[in-house]
């Protein structure tokens, strides 16, 4: 017979299971008449938490989970890399999930760690992540878990991470000053819920505020996709207000940007003075040079998955976040690859 899961248990009863997890961790947010049903149709249902048995397998899977919220073109590619690499130089096997930015597929995926009985996780969270709740009894059945890139800033978890607001000022600082006479910087940013979005966007306010720039509504664009920064871009140079300096703080609200200037036949650096923060493959393959702030996935996997081996190891290392360096990269000569 098949073991009684979250999901089975919030398809009964119509809800998602993200609440069902609540109610069986006694969280706040859900009613006392809910959390009562769900528990008593668990009782029913003869559910029992996966995460404790962790604590009775035997020996070693020699396996570590990692969870990612995509499969994108950029950054996650670099990360899996290393992992990889890593997972298989110490002998083990790597387990590969994403959440497609859902909370309900994180929490699923937690339930897949737990029932594989992996040795570790890694862990980049979804945008609908508010806590770390879901991680928690696996955390207390001894099951290290690191979490890396978009991440909870105030949780008391083992975290690898950019410094976003660093890499941002850095790179609009470096746009400024190639640019002395740049009017109107505009920087373009992915979702606010994540917290790379704010550490960006505080390093781009910063850099406008030392350069003595105007900060207002048209500064900042915020874009989920490539093809809604092209839209954007175009929506914006086309208008009476157009800017003549942009930041992208991803490789992928770049690829939609550098999109929108071929279409538009804007000349980069002559028109319009771009830079961003990327991983490095992107700007290699653009025919203008641009500057960038290098935030590796490959090095920030190959960080992460370094920590997660100390803690499987047993290192008495204490929950912190651990910043990687980034490094400004000039923009190579024109026509150079």
């Amino acid at each position: 017979m098949a073991r009684t899961t979250i999901k089975d248990i919030a398809k009964r009863l119509n809800i998602n299971p993200s609440t069902v997890s609540r109610a069986l961790r006694d969280h706040p947010d859900v009613s006392l008449q809910l959390k009562e049903t769900i528990r008593q149709l668990a009782d029913k249902m003869g559910y029992k938490p996966n995460y404790m048995a962790i604590n009775l397998r035997r020996g070693s899977s020699h396996t570590i989970g990692l969870i990612i919220p995509e499969i994108a073109p950029f950054f996650f590619p670099s990360v899996i890399r290393a992992v990889e690499e890593a997972t298989h130089e110490k002998g083990y096997n790597l387990l590969v999930l994403h959440s497609n930015d859902s909370i309900d597929r994180e929490i699923e995926n937690a339930e897949i760690c737990a029932n594989m009985g992996v040795d570790g996780i890694l862990v980049s969270l979804s945008r609908q992540s508010h806590d770390i709740e879901h991680f928690q009894e696996l955390m207390a059945a001894g099951i290290p878990i690191v979490f890396f890139d978009k991440i909870l800033p105030d949780t008391a978890a083992h975290k690898v991470v950019m410094p976003g607001v660093q890499a941002a000022a850095l790179a609009v600082g470096k746009l400024l000053e190639d640019n002395p006479f740049c009017k109107n910087p505009t920087g373009f940013f992915a979702d606010t819920r994540m917290s790379i979005t704010e550490d960006r966007l505080k390093g781009f306010k910063q850099a406008l505020e030392a350069g003595g720039r105007t900060i207002d509504e048209q500064s900042i664009v915020y874009t989920d996709t490539p093809e809604e920064a092209k839209k954007k871009m175009t929506e914006l140079w086309q208008s009476d207000d157009r800017p003549d300096g942009v930041f992208a703080m991803s490789d992928e609200i770049l690829s939609g940007i550098i999109q929108a200037v071929y279409e538009l036949g804007i000349r980069v650096p002559e028109d319009l003075a771009l830079v961003a923060i990327s991983d490095g493959q992107l700007p290699l393959y653009i025919p203008f040079p641009i500057p960038y702030v290098k935030t590796s996935g490959y090095e920030l996997g190959k960080a992460s998955a370094a920590l997660l081996f100390q803690l499987i190891m047993k290192m008495p290392i204490l929950p912190d976040t651990h910043y990687l360096e980034v490094t400004l990269e000039a923009a190579r000569p024109s026509g150079n690859k």
